[in-house]
């Protein structure tokens, strides 16, 4: 193996993992010159049992699969146990030069996945032919595998979709990104970001709601460098690369890429960047590749293609607590059940890629505060939504149901309205909107709101940006990056309940010094936690 050239050492770690393997390279692979040692690498250790007995599964599998030192390493770390047995990275980020062979790490930590540990796993990709490869990689090993075949109870693969689904209930799901990629299942363990170059917070958004029903979820991203020229969709990964050089817990990083000061033109550069140099590729295939490349563009996409040099964007994805203060929205918390008084409001908002629904709710407390709560965000069909709120009125006899009448929900309103629901969608104008979030956050600001801690909401708030509107309003911008919707639902549902609690039916609000509190009016079973950390906003259905 050529003499490494001298560089800035790996970033957190500085475990040589060369040094490590060197009798094994020896041994069994006598053509791997490729630096197996990551550029920038950080992780926490654990327990890497389950990584060496996926190698093992997949050498002992009919296709005799041989993972290079940087595959089984990687795994190792990937699938990482802390001492009570959750995984030591829930998030696992591997950043290859292309034609490496990262995809075969992907495919036995898949195959474990279902045949071992059970699980329901996603896999994704930008282009469905990425996608359809994975598929037909992991069906040949299965369908040449007789106890793994064995177990098999059905395979699908077409119209952008792939699936094996063994008798057991474990399954995995290959797909293109979209908001109904988790379609079908009804909890994600792991989920999988090929070409994560090209992937968006949407994306994201559209599995995390069956992530969350997942004990112990755990999320891979595999990518070739970003060229912001080329990839407009790369500040996600740019921010969880961010994260890893950091040193961030809980997220295994390895990036491999040939430094600047390396001469892109040098085999021994090449050697640097690509750990799978001299089994997949060689000094005559990239040399040929190289002189295709003439122009600037054509050496900076050579740069990042071969070598890993990517030009990255800024990962900062959304603006921190840019309207509403941090320390304002936490003080806003509440961490035991308040006692509620009066009627309830329900508000409805829809992520505008239509991907995901939101169900929030608003009532008064003893102590003179208004109470917002979202407790519905996911995907679901308008006859899902209809059952949801059908089910909701039905329960509380709330004093409205409100949304912005430019929202993707609207579209429930002929539904709602039809014989046997009867449900009146109150729909706010712009005017009415702008007061809405105008309102809103004088209550944020005066502490007259109380809020769950909820991840969703937290989120929402902390992203919330506005979008000036003529005359000097505003309203939250459904347009910027953060998932706006649990705002949304939670400002709707706080203005449904100011305009229209007076001509509730029920019980009248009593004054807040001399209320007694109704302690069966909450916010439905499940709803509230008095513990944050064990309240799921994503799974909970009030």
């Amino acid at each position: 193996m050529a003499t490494p050239l001298t560089t800035t050492p790996s970033t957190i770690c500085e475990e040589d993992i060369d040094a490590a393997f060197a009798d094994i390279i020896a041994a069994e692979w006598p053509r791997l010159e490729g630096r197996q040692t990551p550029n920038s690498l950080a992780y926490t250790p654990g327990e890497t049992e389950l990584g060496r007995k996926a190698v093992e599964l997949a050498k002992r599998s009919a296709s005799h699969i041989r993972a290079m030192p940087w595959q089984s390493w990687s795994l190792e770390r990937i699938m990482s146990k802390d001492a009570d047995g959750t995984w030591t990275h829930p998030e696992c980020c591997l950043i290859v030069p292309r034609q490496n062979g990262k995809s075969l790490i992907l495919s036995i930590r898949v195959l474990y996945g279902i045949y071992k540990l059970g699980e329901k796993i996603v896999f994704s990709a930008q282009q469905w032919e990425t996608a359809k490869s994975l598929w037909k990689r992991t069906w040949n090993i299965v369908k040449t595998t007789p106890w793994m075949l064995k177990r098999v109870e059905s395979k699908t693969c077409s119209q952008g979709r792939g699936t094996i689904v063994l008798a057991s209930g474990a399954e995995v799901v290959f797909t293109t990104r979209s908001a109904n990629a988790g379609r079908g299942l009804d909890r994600v363990d792991l989920e999988i970001y090929d070409e994560a170059y090209d992937l968006t917070e949407a994306d994201m958004a559209a599995l995390s709601p069956t992530k969350m029903n997942s004990d112990d979820p755990q999320t891979i991203y595999t990518s070739s460098a970003v060229n912001q020229e080329q990839h407009p969709n790369g500040k996600v990964l740019a921010a969880v690369r961010e994260r890893g050089l950091e040193g961030e817990e809980g997220l295994f990083f390895a990036e491999w890429m040939s430094p600047l000061e390396q001469d892109r033109s040098r085999p021994d550069t090449w050697r640097w960047a690509n750990p799978s140099f001299g089994v997949i590729q060689t000094v005559k295939k990239l040399a040929a590749e190289l002189r295709k490349f003439s122009t600037v563009a054509g050496m900076k996409s050579f740069d990042v293609e071969y070598l890993g040099r990517g030009d990255w964007p800024s990962g900062n994805l959304t603006p921190k607590w840019a309207v509403i203060d941090q320390d304002q929205w936490n003080d806003l918390k509440v961490f035991e059940r308040p006692e509620f008084v009066g009627p309830k409001a329900i508000g409805v908002d829809r992520t505008m890629d239509r991907a995901l629904w939101c169900i929030a709710a608003a009532q008064r407390t003893t102590a003179g505060r208004i109470h917002v709560e979202v407790g519905y965000f996911r995907p679901s069909t308008q006859a899902g939504m209809v059952e949801n709120l059908t089910s909701l009125v039905g329960i509380w006899d709330p004093c409205a149901t409100g949304t912005d009448g430019k929202s993707p929900s609207t579209v429930l309103e002929p539904l709602l309205a039809a014989p046997g629901t009867d449900i009146e969608l109150s729909k706010s104008n712009t005017g009415q909107i702008a007061v809405a979030c105008t309102g809103m956050l004088d209550d944020i600001e005066s502490g007259m709101l109380s809020i769950a801690d909820q991840p969703a909401l937290n989120a929402s708030a902390e992203g919330a940006v506005k979008r000036e509107l003529p005359g000097g309003d505003w309203v939250w911008s459904k347009r910027g990056e953060a998932q706006i919707a649990p705002l949304n639902a939670v400002t709707h549902a706080r203005w449904a309940l100011l305009t229209y609690e007076s001509r509730w039916s029920g019980p009248p609000v009593s004054p807040a010094w001399d209320r007694e509190p109704q302690t069966d009016n909450q916010f439905g079973a499940g709803s509230w936690q008095s513990n944050p950390r064990d309240f799921d906003a994503l799974a909970v259905g009030f």
